[in-house]
């Protein structure tokens, strides 16, 4: 049985999509590694860890019949460029871990701790970020998009780990996807394992690996107003396609390091290029601002919404802390 007729919706995934870049769509993205102090440095190391809190804020509308709350929400991000055999290879890293509760009749469930994992090793800015490998694993209670009978029908437990490797300089990839199975009394059942190969055509747009996605949009040029890439998807065992567009430059306050300071950022949204997209994601980041020679906000992640499926509500990510070790 292939995996992904067995696969729902999982809310806290944080990108099943990908970004783009360049004023025509039809065109490759030309990266710039805007992550640097200095940004034309592309053979630069870089060692950046990233801190945010992550709150969820419930819909008003939602038509399910029992109360979703999460707390204790914390998502952090490992950015390492290293020079292996006088070429630089990044790995990005990333946890997210939140903790959720369901109510149901007066009745409230244990906290439940949800995580998500991923490593992703990718090529240089020069090689247009060519992914090399990538891991994630997802242990999470994802709501169900109906009403409930009882306390443990509010969710459905879930444990996936997905392993790909792109052969080829990432002309074709092999994706492993397993699912955990469990017994009633928490005994360990055998894995269900989905292997599948997949080609990867890279004439028309770029390709970037799912967990690239929060890393590689920091790096698109400004003038960039909407493009276009492809990512695959292991849940539905096939290359998509992404749409990204870019509004105009805004400003807010964020509490950054213990200082609360006005930063301008670009806002992107992010939606699958297909008949029936889904949900669109929304995230902010630091705009380009050179002081002295240095890029001083690194273009980072300062803010994302990602919408749960049902219209159950938004989780809201807010960057808090940053540190680098160059």
């Amino acid at each position: 049985m292939k995996m992904k007729k067995l696969f729902p919706v999982i809310a806290l995934l944080m990108g099943l999509t990908t970004l783009g870049g360049c004023t025509n769509s039809d065109q490759k993205i030309i990266f710039t590694p805007l992550w640097n102090q200095y940004s034309n440095a592309d053979k630069a190391t870089i060692n950046e860890t990233l801190t945010y809190d992550v709150t969820f804020e419930k819909s008003e509308s939602t038509f399910i019949n029992y109360d979703l709350a999460y707390k204790d929400g914390i998502y952090t991000t490992n950015l390492v460029g290293v020079l292996e055999n006088g070429e630089l290879v990044y790995t990005y890293s990333t946890k997210l871990s939140i903790v959720a509760q369901f109510t149901l009749d007066g009745k409230t469930t244990e906290p439940l701790t949800d995580t998500v994992t991923s490593t992703t090793k990718f090529k240089a800015a020069n090689f247009g970020f060519q992914p090399i490998s990538s891991s994630k694993e997802i242990i999470s209670h994802s709501p169900v998009g109906t009403s409930a009978t009882e306390l443990d029908g509010c969710y459905n437990y879930w444990h996936y780990k997905i392993e790909t490797t792109y052969l080829n300089n990432a002309e074709n990839g092999e994706c492993v996807l397993t699912r955990y199975t469990y017994a009633e009394d928490g005994t360990a059942l055998d894995p269900i394992v989905d292997k599948n190969e997949f080609e990867i055509d890279q004439e028309k747009f770029s390709y970037l690996d799912n967990e690239q996605l929060l890393a590689a949009m920091r790096c698109v040029q400004d003038g960039t107003t909407s493009t276009k890439v492809n990512v695959y998807s292991p849940f539905v065992d096939a290359v998509q396609k992404v749409s990204v567009s870019f509004a105009a430059d805004a400003s807010n306050e964020f509490s950054l390091n213990g200082e609360t300071k006005t930063i301008t950022y670009r806002p992107a949204s992010i939606v699958l290029d297909e008949q029936n997209p889904g949900a669109t994601q929304t995230a902010w980041y630091a705009k380009y601002e050179e002081v002295t020679g240095v890029n001083k906000n690194r273009n980072v992640l300062l803010y994302l919404e990602t919408p749960f499926s049902y219209n159950l509500g938004v989780m809201k990510y807010t960057l808090k802390t940053t540190s680098y070790t160059e």
